[in-house]
């Protein structure tokens, strides 16, 4: 019997693709685990998958920090499908149907059915990823979303670092994965500073999609806000060189689709600010990802029930993310709460605006409550008619606050604003 079932395991820069067979596989840090993992966060013997009458299940085997499926602690056992996200300390592990069943999967006490794995003893195990035979050494997970896993690697050719990001199995397939390369050279003829630069794209041999990208070193707006960083000044720099980017991208016929404050970094050396992750717009293009699309805290309601099938394509749903991203930054809370996202989508259709100056004490000025508004309404036809025009506003309100520094802050000091000049 053959396993209908893959596991791919991230755990540090380790990453490697494990068949499910018929003997159980346990995944843990000691030395009983069939897969030893390099996580100080996980158990000696953390976590088990095994099938069971065709079906996948996770055990939690007792673990002290637990197994987590989609944010949600398993208690004894859960049944897996494909797609679904599996955490284990620091490790990730995503669960994908099998292509083709594999026949090799019955595994030993320490064994692995990888001849390409060597192992490494109690340091972990140490594997020849498919991403090396393009030439690219993978050396730490950096970010994992619902698109797939972001790592930072080494440019063997080049000698520089990279990001590499390797699509979802299930949001890539072999139909039209040449479509979506075609948008990413597309966009990798954009010379714009506010926007990362895609280097390649393609398939490896296992059957994965990928992107290259040059490596941004730096913070994104989310840690920036959670680090005390963002002053009012930052934030509307950081809004308008994302509304600068995005006007450029727009201008090439591509919506980025996913725009928040995670997709937004800034450089540490040089407070650059850029527009990162075109991986969903890249999917979408190529016809590979289906609605909804993007995050549903940011992204805009018709993302999330369109009337039509360019609802979800429009430049409008940047523009409405901007909005959400620029609230997030100013307040630093999410511009709308709820337990479900129908509750959420209800806020976005017939609650009000959100507004930032009631929240500031006094640092506020009208103008961006008025940005926010017109990047936030919740019909498309209503709101900014571009990017530049967004820009035009936030550029407008930055002249009445003090210069953008990035500095340590403290969120209790936010400058006030520059009283206007008579």
């Amino acid at each position: 019997m053959g396993s209908n079932y893959v596991l791919l395991v991230a755990s540090g820069k380790l990453r490697r693709e494990i068949p499910v067979g018929e003997t159980p596989l346990v995944l843990g840090r000691g030395p009983t685990a069939n897969v030893r993992l390099p996580d100080d966060y996980c158990s000696r013997e953390h976590a088990k998958f095994f099938e069971r009458e065709g079906a996948l299940f996770v055990e939690d085997m007792g673990a002290r920090n637990g197994v987590f499926v989609a944010g949600e602690r398993v208690l004894l056992d859960r049944r897996l499908t494909d797609g679904d996200e599996v955490k284990l300390g620091r490790t990730i592990v995503l669960v994908r149907k099998a292509l083709v069943p594999s026949t090799n999967t019955n595994l030993g006490e320490g064994e692995i059915a990888d001849t390409a794995t060597k192992d490494l003893g109690p340091e972990g195990i140490q594997f020849v990823d498919p991403a090396v035979e393009l030439g690219f050494n993978l050396t730490r997970l950096v970010a994992v979303s619902g698109m797939g896993l972001l790592f930072e690697a080494d440019d063997v050719k080049s000698e520089r670092k990279v990001a590499f990001k390797i699509l979802r199995p299930d949001r890539a397939t072999e139909a039209n994965v040449a479509r979506a390369v075609e948008e990413a050279k597309s966009l990798s003829r954009i010379q714009h500073d506010n926007i990362v630069r895609i280097l390649s794209t393609g398939r490896m041999k296992n059957g994965e999609s990928f992107l290259v990208m040059d490596f941004v070193d730096g913070l994104t707006a989310t840690q920036l806000g959670k680090a005390g960083r963002l002053w009012i000044p930052e934030a509307l720099q950081v809004a308008s060189d994302t509304a600068a980017a995005l006007s450029a991208v727009h201008q090439r016929g591509m919506v980025h689709r996913d725009v928040k404050p995670s997709n937004v970094m800034v450089e540490e050396a040089t407070k650059r600010t850029v527009l990162i992750d075109f991986s969903l717009a890249l999917t979408e293009a190529g016809g590979l990802a289906s609605a909804p699309a993007g995050t549903i805290i940011f992204c805009a309601p018709e993302q999330v029930q369109p009337q039509a099938p360019q609802d979800a394509m429009h430049p409008a749903v940047d523009i409405y993310g901007l909005g959400g991203s620029l609230y997030f930054m100013l307040v630093g809370q999410h511009p709308f709460k709820g337990s479900s996202t129908l509750e959420i989508q209800q806020k976005k259709l017939g609650g009000p605006i959100p507004q930032v100056k009631p929240r500031l004490k006094g640092r506020a000025i009208d103008e961006l409550d008025e940005i926010i508004a017109i990047c936030m309404q919740p019909k498309p036809d209503a709101r900014a008619s571009d990017a530049l025009e967004v820009k035009r506003l936030i550029d407008r309100a930055r002249r009445r606050y003090p210069p953008a520094r990035f500095s340590a802050a403290n969120r209790n000091a936010m400058p006030s604003p520059v009283r206007k000049r008579k």
